[in-house]
């Protein structure tokens, strides 16, 4: 039981980690798409259409590339067994 919860917990400390860096990539990517060298006292809207569309992109492909990879992983194991 011990070993499933500490399994638990580094895939959890895994999970969380993998968003942080995750989120610092969409923020470092988005804003030099969308923001370049400028910087105003208030975002446009067309900085804001900008950068909503860029982070839906990223998560959106996260999310693909994520999937993607647990089933990569399903069925290496799954031809492991055999």
């Amino acid at each position: 039981m011990d070993n499933q919860k500490s399994m638990e917990e580094a895939q959890n400390a895994l999970g969380l980690m993998i968003y942080k860096i995750l989120n610092n990539q969409v923020k470092k990517t988005c804003f030099e798409k969308c923001f370049g060298q400028k910087f105003s006292e208030q975002m446009g809207k067309t900085e804001q259409v900008c950068l909503a569309k860029c982070m839906d992109r990223m998560y959106e492909t996260h999310t693909i590339v994520t999937k993607a990879s647990t089933e990569m992983a399903q069925n290496v194991n799954i031809d492991s067994n055999f």
